[in-house]
């Protein structure tokens, strides 16, 4: 089954150029020219996937997506953001408010279809080899049925990004995961930087409050999860 996405894009020639090149790449696209009443065209079209550009009249890009965000339905849909800004501070802004990956314009369209089925897979393989039912780590709780995160009993939101990192360092246990291993289980794009990847950290730090203090940092290394969380298997039903 082919890939659907919702595109937010508010130049009517980029929009039809981009939904032209994605549907060439067997994508089925929903394009729209701005965002608002995003959360009825979502429950309209539920889409897969969700690229959504910064500089939009009337709503912005990171307005959308905190919208999006908010919701119980959709807050764990990945999104790409589409933007010409090119700065650090940028950047920062996009991942703190959810956004799963930015693309800065101009870019190649090949790199945004492999950005694009990267987090696709990223997503997919979070949700169909998952082997265990959660994640305690005292006040922590990781469930990944509900695909939540508790701290205290109070659910934190996390992005895509963040929930991926957080449970590839705590099934690491108490050993240090590499960058490049990020990359590749977390983040799923071997070409990230240093910098996207304590961008990520440090927003998953702030958002887990205390339990933030037990990740650290390597250095030249990577990150570890100070401690030996407890796995909860599945349980099996029994016919």
């Amino acid at each position: 089954m082919s890939l659907k996405i919702m595109l937010i894009e508010d130049e009517h020639e980029i929009r039809e150029i981009l939904k032209s090149l994605l549907e060439d790449e067997g994508f089925v696209v929903v394009a729209l020219e701005n965002g608002i009443e995003i959360m009825s065209k979502l429950q309209q079209h539920v889409p897969q996937l969700l690229i959504v550009d910064q500089l939009m009249p009337v709503k912005k890009g990171v307005e959308v997506i905190n919208e999006v965000r908010a919701d119980s339905f959709f807050s764990k849909i990945p999104i790409i953001m589409l933007s010409a800004l090119s700065s650090e501070s940028d950047k920062v802004r996009a991942f703190e408010t959810g956004a799963d990956d930015y693309v800065t314009k101009p870019f190649q369209a090949k790199e945004l279809c492999a950005r694009i089925r990267a987090l696709h897979r990223r997503t997919q393989a979070e949700r169909d080899a998952q082997k265990i039912e959660s994640i305690q780590f005292g006040s922590l709780m990781v469930d990944f049925i509900g695909h939540r995160v508790l701290v205290d009993k109070m659910e934190v939101a996390l992005t895509l990004t963040e929930f991926k990192i957080l449970t590839e360092l705590l099934k690491q246990g108490d050993q240090v995961l590499s960058r490049e291993g990020l990359r590749e289980r977390a983040l799923g794009n071997l070409n990230v930087s240093d910098r996207t990847i304590d961008v990520h950290m440090a927003a998953l730090r702030k958002k887990l409050g205390s339990v933030g203090d037990s990740i650290h940092t390597v250095r030249g290394v990577g990150y570890r999860f100070s401690g030996q969380p407890e796995f909860a298997p599945i349980r099996k039903l029994s016919l």
